[in-house]
């Protein structure tokens, strides 16, 4: 069974791959909402629904899926609406010049916010079910899937690339979004051949009690709390990748072929680092990856400024590269730390309390929109670079199986 888990796992993660390289939501879905006139102010309130919505609806969710024997039709529940979603904005983009700007921005903000709460819903259970594997096959997992991911977005970005040159909006993205539906279908035929057991269950408790335990929860796990700051640091400095795009467009004139290079450029430095990062986790853990996400974050800002200033288009485009190796990071170290970090009595909770309490990631983005329309791309970028560092010393007080995976 677990053979046969680990494989639907894997195809999952192939197909997911196409999903997200046609939504990329740091890149495609940034320009989609400036093309269709919005400013940083939009593209803040859509990076908190792609970004922070999923994670702070999570605990909503989390009393009623630990009260539940079968964890896998609400994950396949979850996938459903996300497929749905993105019919629905293909379908919407169709139709946009029947639509003032006011119109079709909601409608893209609801459509994006039923694919955000379909992803988190899903997600709950996913970890769940993953962290039913044994630890061997967790870490081989994690660094596969991060492989197959980057394989995946690479070939499928070449498709993108020619699907963004080649038509003209707004039919290049309801092409984007249809193929990204189809291969989300594909993708949950990997969870519709996975077993599973009946799990132990709790009583379903009501939410406000689920809220009044979390103080309690987080001064009995001193591990768990510190894991909870620290991502929210890392939370804060995710929802600024967005806007390199927007800088990038306020700095260098840019078209759909320069987009399309971007994710070429981001999806080969996830492929690279898909390399690089087992070989870390072997020496370091997670923890160690955990760490390169802070380096990252930190320069990457410096790095876009200098270049901006400096006035190479080509240089600043470099940047996406690393961008690629922050994005392989999370995908490889959040869930595996999670799940290292709890046990299946407290997964699910645990899972939830991750994502609702990173206020960070949904805040920011929101923030960050408005902020950069008064004071500017530079200022904004330089301060979250510095912000990033708080992260080092709450990450090196964490002591838990992160460190070190082989003892």
């Amino acid at each position: 069974m677990k053979d046969r888990n680990y494989k639907g796992f894997l195809w999952h993660a192939i197909f997911l791959a196409l999903t997200t390289t046609f939504t990329e939501v740091n890149t495609v879905i940034p320009a989609l909402i400036l093309n269709i006139g919005g400013n940083s102010i939009h593209v803040g309130i859509v990076s908190a629904i792609v970004i922070g919505l999923p994670v702070v609806t999570k605990l909503f969710f989390s009393s009623f899926l630990s009260s539940r024997k079968m964890k896998k039709p609400y994950l396949l529940f979850g996938v459903n609406l996300r497929i749905l979603s993105l019919i629905s904005i293909a379908i919407t983009l169709v139709f946009y010049k029947n639509f003032s700007f006011v119109v079709i921005i909601l409608l893209l903000y609801f459509e994006l916010l039923i694919f955000s709460v379909g992803g988190a819903f899903a997600s709950l259970p996913y970890v769940y079910l993953l962290g039913g594997f044994k630890k061997e096959t967790r870490i081989r997992f994690f660094t596969r899937r991060s492989m197959i991911t980057s394989i995946g977005m690479l070939l499928s970005v070449v498709t993108a690339r020619f699907i963004l040159a080649n038509w003209s909006y707004p039919f290049q993205y309801v092409i984007l979004f249809s193929l990204s539906a189809i291969a989300l279908i594909v993708a949950s035929l990997g969870f519709w051949i996975i077993e599973e057991k009946p799990s132990a269950v709790s009583n379903r408790v009501p939410l406000l009690n689920v809220l009044k335990d979390i103080p309690n929860i987080l001064k009995n796990d001193k591990n768990f709390f510190k894991f909870l700051i620290y991502s929210n640091i890392m939370g804060a400095a995710l929802t600024l990748i967005p806007f390199y795009i927007g800088f990038a467009k306020n700095s260098f004139r840019m078209d759909s072929t320069i987009l399309s290079s971007v994710l070429i450029i981001q999806i080969s430095g996830m492929f690279i680092a898909s390399f690089v990062f087992p070989k870390v986790i072997k020496k370091s853990g997670f923890k160690g990856i955990l760490k390169f996400r802070i380096l990252l974050h930190f320069f990457l800002p410096l790095l876009a400024v200098l270049i901006s200033n400096i006035g190479s288009l080509y240089g600043y485009l470099s940047i996406f590269f690393f961008i690629g190796f922050a994005l392989s990071a999370r995908i490889v170290s959040e869930d595996a730390a999670l799940i290292e970090l709890s046990n299946e009595s407290n997964r699910v909770i645990y899972s939830a309390l991750a994502g609702t309490l990173n206020l960070a990631i949904i805040i920011f983005p929101l923030i960050l929109g408005t902020l950069i329309s008064i004071i500017g791309y530079s200022t904004i970028f330089i301060i979250s670079a510095l912000l990033t560092l708080i992260a080092f010393p709450i990450l090196k007080s964490i002591n838990c199986p992160i460190d070190v995976i082989n003892k």
